[in-house]
């Protein structure tokens, strides 16, 4: 399958005029604008209840925030920040008190709470290894993380664990076949654990022990079969509940000066090497997974050396309501915006001012329908439930926050702080 060089996918924020509930005001940032402020994104978002959650926000600079409401975006308290280096983040809160954020990459850290955010401290001296690709928790003690080793064609991911929230790990060796490469770990309980991979063939990888064994899960061929030469990119992602939901791209190897084929380099965002006019280049690819919020954030957009963000090619979706037991062909109103779940079947998508809901898991959409809402940014539409929802956006060069509490019918925003520098 030929790599597409020639869709681009606008990077740029969609700048619409929102229309929301006029009985409610957007928040007004308790900090002044005139403070000197640095231009930051939302990065990763997680709330635990209509009114309280945390975002984390990373500047072009590089640095990072940890940003907290308890009262719906009325106003924002800074608990953490540090020159982040241009790293992925993950964010997490188990409840209202116990919560993860971690810095990915080469230096990376982690920070744990027990009371909200007022304070955080790192689980222990080896809190987190070096050259951290993923990381995941199924609850405040079971953890898992990637580790890059190697380099060149013998680069390759260890998989640890942890049982005591990350003051101790143990090392699970390599979770996938040799030749094969794993970009990021998620679990769903201290059992069940998916891996988004680089493959010779089109399955995805499953842990039903907490990550000592894996099994690869066969995936049906679409109308046409697989394509028999080349590697596949599978992002298996859970959803809720037995629910769970795969990327499947086939990428051919380079060949030539056309730029023809392509080979993963880095995830995320998908990031393929190839050339083109005989020059080499990467390419960062736009893909359903890269849009779901949960796992790992990837850093901005700017901060990757990259010709441009291009359509990942004839991704394929499938759908999954028993663990990846069976799979069903899925849809998406498009390829751009976000998706969530409220539950299994569930889905909603939201684009640059559409949004469309599913009942049956993505196989089916009802039409889009015209909101004034911002294009939310990648992994940060978060569902709490069937009414209630959360994510980020940009206005312009201004952060702020999209909320809804009657199932999307009214959207409010909520404008982000200033951080003065």
């Amino acid at each position: 399958m030929a790599v597409s060089l020639v869709v681009i996918v606008a990077t740029g924020v969609a700048y619409l005029h929102p229309t929301f509930d006029t009985s409610r005001k957007a928040a007004a940032p308790p900090v002044s604008d005139r403070l000197p402020q640095a231009s930051y994104q939302p990065a990763a978002i997680d709330f635990v209840g209509p009114n309280t959650g945390w975002v984390a926000a990373l500047f072009d600079s590089g640095a990072y925030a940890l940003l907290a409401t308890s009262d719906g975006g009325a106003s924002w308290a800074e608990q953490l920040s540090g020159a982040g280096g241009g790293r992925g983040v993950y964010l997490h809160f188990f409840d209202s008190r116990n919560g993860v954020f971690a810095l990915l990459g080469e230096q990376s850290e982690m920070h744990r709470t027990a009371d909200g955010g007022r304070t955080w401290r790192s689980p222990g001296p080896f809190s987190l290894p070096p050259n951290l690709l993923s990381l995941t928790f199924a609850d405040p003690g079971h953890g898992w993380v990637l580790l890059s080793s190697g380099s060149g064609s013998s680069e390759s991911a260890q998989l640890m664990s942890t049982d005591d929230g990350g003051v101790s790990w143990t090392n699970l060796g390599l979770p996938v076949l040799v030749g094969d490469h794993a970009f990021r770990v998620q679990f769903t309980s201290p059992q069940t654990g998916w891996l988004d991979s680089f493959n010779g063939g089109p399955y995805a990888y499953r842990s039903d022990d907490g990550g000592a064994t894996w099994q690869q899960t066969s995936l049906p061929a679409p109308a046409g079969g697989w394509p028999r030469t080349g590697q596949f990119f599978v992002a298996a992602h859970p959803t809720k509940g037995l629910g769970v939901v795969t990327t499947v791209i086939n990428f051919q190897p380079p060949s030539g000066r056309s730029g023809i084929g392509g080979s993963v380099v880095a995830y995320p965002p998908l990031t393929v090497g190839t050339f083109d006019g005989g020059v080499p280049v990467r390419y960062i690819y736009a893909t359903l997974i890269d849009n779901v919020a949960g796992g790992a954030a990837a850093p901005a957009q700017t901060w990757f050396s990259a010709a441009s963000q291009v359509q990942a090619p004839g991704q394929v979706y499938l759908g999954s309501f028993d663990e990846g037991r069976s799979w069903s062909p899925v849809t998406l109103p498009s390829d751009a915006g976000a998706i969530a779940y409220a539950d299994a079947s569930t889905w909603w998508w939201i684009g640059s001012g559409e949004t469309s809901t599913s009942s049956d898991g993505g196989r089916t959409w009802t039409r889009p329908r015209t909101v004034g809402v911002l294009e939310p940014l990648p992994a940060t539409l978060e569902l709490l439930d069937h009414k209630t929802a959360w994510f980020g956006a940009m206005a312009g060069t201004r952060p702020v926050m999209e909320t809804t509490d009657d199932g999307g019918l009214h959207w409010r925003m909520v404008l982000m702080p200033p951080i003065a520098t």
